[in-house]
């Protein structure tokens, strides 16, 4: 399993609190960093990849990415990904 944002493998888990709330499909950065900015989520509950900046990682371990917040409905306003909206950034590899 991956210890940094950068090594995630699509489908690892994604967590608020105890609750599991997606999985990963993808990366992307900005510029010629390897820093990952963003995150795309399948978000179980939407049926929909959306957009979960960097910085709401709390953690990650063995049992997947665990979000600061405690609860689901902190990212009900979390945008739905489209690559097109976020023209700055590109998929990390």
């Amino acid at each position: 399993m991956a210890h940094t944002l950068e090594t995630l493998e699509p489908g690892t888990p994604v967590y608020v609190g105890t609750v599991r709330v997606g999985e990963v499909r993808a990366l992307y950065t900005e510029g010629n960093s390897r820093q990952a900015e963003l995150i795309v989520v399948h978000w179980d509950a939407r049926n929909e990849d959306v957009a979960v900046p960097a910085g709401e990682v709390a953690t990650l371990d063995a049992s997947g990415v665990r979000l600061i917040a405690p609860e689901v409905a902190t990212y009900a306003t979390l945008s739905k990904f489209d690559a097109a909206r976020f023209p700055t950034v590109h998929p990390l590899t």
